[in-house]
This record gives C-alpha cells, structure tokens and sequence, in this order.
C-alpha cells in the first residue's frame, strides 16, 4: 500500500523510470482519472469516491496530442454531473453502492427486456422493494428521474441501515398526500436531501452530481458495527505488514496476491500498475532496501456499514538505492489516510490512501545521501 507508492514517486522523481501496468485483470488507471470535475466542485468527494469504488464507471473520453513528431494518446473518464439521470441509470447506481442481489420477490415490467443493459439492476431493485414501477405497470427506465422519486427509492433502500431522525421540517410543495411525503420529510431531517427554502421542488429532475451526492450521504449515515473496527485497522496493517516483506522479497505473484486481497477499484489498479518496480530495479542493476523506523499507529476516523476511514501515524521507512551510477537513502514519513469499502462479500478493502505529504514534490523526504549520479 504504502511501499510501492513511495517508490514510485521516488524514482520517479530520480528519473529513473515509468511504472507499466502488469494486470490486465482490473480497469486500467487512466479509468480512475476524472476529466470533467475537479476539486472545487461542490459534489466533488461524493463523486471521486463513487469512480475510485467502481460504484459508477463514468464515460471513456480518448484524446490525442503530437510531440517531437510522435503521436499519443490518452484516455480518461467523464461523470457529466450536471447531465438528468433516468430512472434506470440512477437504479443501477443505487443497487451499486449497496452491493445488492437479488431477492425472492422480483417483479417483471414489460418494458424492462432481458437484452437491456439495465435489466439485472432493476430486477434487484424490484426484489428488495425499492422501485414498484408506475400504475401502467412499467417501470419507464428511460425517464429521467424526478426528485420525489429518487427520494422515495433511497428512502427504501436505507430504511432499514439508518436511524432516521424524527421529522422536523416539512415542505409546502410536498404535501402528507404525496407518494413521497414520508421519504422527503425524514430524508430531510438526516440531512441526506435538501431543499429551497420551504420548498423540496419534487417534480423537478435530477442530475447524476445530485443522485451520486445523495446517495453518499445516505451511505455516510448508515450504522457501523462495532465488530467491523478490527477487521478494518488489520486489513490495513496486514497490507502495510506483508507490501514490505514481499517487497524485499522481490515475490511479484505474491504482491499481487496481497493487493487483490486487501485492496479494490483505484488503489487496486494504482498497486499492480506500481509494482513494475521490482523487476525495474533488477533492470538497471541496482538493490533497493526498506527499513520501518519505529512503530505505526491506527486510529479509526469514522467506520459505516460500507465505508469506513482510518488514520495512520508514525509510518516512517528508510529507503535506500544502490547501483553504479547512484547511491542514495531516504528517511520517509508515509502517515496518512486511509480509505476503505466493504465488498458484497462482506471483506474491507482499502481503495484509495492519502499521504500526509506529495510525494515526488515538497514530500518530507531527508535525503541522507546522494551520490556518484551520472
């Protein structure tokens, strides 16, 4: 978790050379890169949170550019926050972040085929009692979504994870005679929807930003188990632990091993894209050595049914590079945050790690030594 992403930035920095993915077992990174929204917009965490989980995929955009007479090309994903959601894509999101499957009770609609991509999802909605279709009997996947009914479904969805607070606020435009009356009102008094003033504006459709940042709010304000917190804090020490003896190990099927076990979505790509390292390092004919200095420390930010954040203090390692072109050794603190989301299956899994410090730019490293550079 920590080792690889450390000395990718260092070599990196040293020029040394370019990671190349190993795997094409998982999505590729250039799928994790978010080209339409950046970190000042508002829904920005909901919505990199919900891409590095594999909760929504986002659309594939490829662009291409000319330098010194060669032409590359690249690729990354759009969200298009501000584009309406229909009533089948905002299903599959939903049915996404819960990891749900399919139940006993499933209602069919006949405009919902068996060839259509949305298919599975809205069965497993029908089946757990978050969608029940219109009066005509269909479902109409390809609406778009109104407020009213995007809350009503996540009120649904939840109903049995969140302790809703008691109803504090009501909306002249939301009515007691209203489908989604009770949705509203109680989704309001958690703060997982909001409205304009004294009006919830029901009727109005929703965009994907609005149906990716509701939902992570509903997400954030499920009861975690207390059970859950060791399972989560050994996960993390189990991939800082082993990263590093495998790593001195230079055992690349077990490194994989590691990561496919305790990692997922964005980290799980970052981690077997970075771990070109070790045959890299036998290529320019050089040893790299890591040492923990010291013990680290875990404390639990916060842990929910499905996600859970942990903090990760006095992770410090010696790191030192030999070959005949280069000496060096650095002194790294590799503190940070980490992130983690419960799979189907029930495991946690880390998907992304914030470090304290940039590393490859202003990241704290005291270069003990540096030598004999060509």
């Amino acid at each position: 978790m920590k080792v690889l992403q450390i000395l990718l930035a260092l070599f990196l920095s040293f020029g040394l050379f370019s990671a190349s993915s190993v795997s094409a077992a998982v999505k590729p990174i250039e799928r994790y890169y978010i080209g339409d929204v950046g970190p000042e917009h508002r829904f920005y965490d909901a919505i990199e949170r919900f891409v590095y989980t594999d909760i929504i995929d986002g659309y594939i955009e490829s662009e291409s550019y000319e330098e010194d007479g060669e032409l590359y090309e690249y690729s990354y994903v759009t969200v298009r926050p501000d584009e309406k959601v229909t009533r089948a894509q905002f299903t599959k999101i939903l049915v996404s972040a819960l990891s749900l499957k399919v139940g006993t009770q499933v209602k069919e609609f006949p405009d919902v085929k068996p060839a259509k991509w949305h298919y599975d999802y809205i069965r497993i909605a029908s089946s757990q009692g978050i969608i029940s279709g219109y009066s005509d009997g269909k479902f109409h996947p390809d609406e778009n979504i109104t407020r009213d009914q995007m809350a009503a479904m996540i009120y649904r969805a939840f109903s049995h994870t969140i302790a809703f607070q008691p109803s504090a606020k009501t909306f002249k435009d939301v009515p007691a005679t209203s489908f989604a009356y009770e949705a509203v009102i109680k989704l309001a008094a958690s703060s997982i929807v909001q409205g304009y003033g004294d009006t919830f504006k029901p009727r109005d459709l929703a965009t994907r930003g609005q149906a990716i940042a509701i939902i992570d709010r509903a997400l954030h304000q499920e009861v975690g188990m207390v059970e859950d917190m060791s399972a989560v804090t050994d996960v993390v020490d189990r991939n800082i632990q082993e990263e590093l003896r495998l790593m001195e190990e230079q055992n690349v099927p077990s490194l994989e091993a590691l990561y496919n076990e305790t990692t997922t979505g964005y980290h799980l790509s970052y981690s077997l894209d970075s771990i070109a390292l070790v045959d890299d390092v036998e290529e320019l004919d050089g040893t790299v050595s890591m040492e923990q200095i010291g013990v680290h420390s875990f404390d639990i930010v916060s842990i929910r049914k499905r996600l859970a954040e942990v903090r990760i203090d006095n992770l410090k390692y010696k790191v030192s590079f030999t070959s005949p072109d280069m000496s060096f050794t650095v002194n790294v603190d590799a503190s940070g945050m980490a992130y983690l989301k419960k799979d189907a299956d029930g495991t946690w899994k880390i998907y992304n790690l914030v470090l304290d410090e940039e590393l490859g730019e202003d990241w704290g490293a005291d270069i003990s030594s540096a030598a004999n550079e060509s």
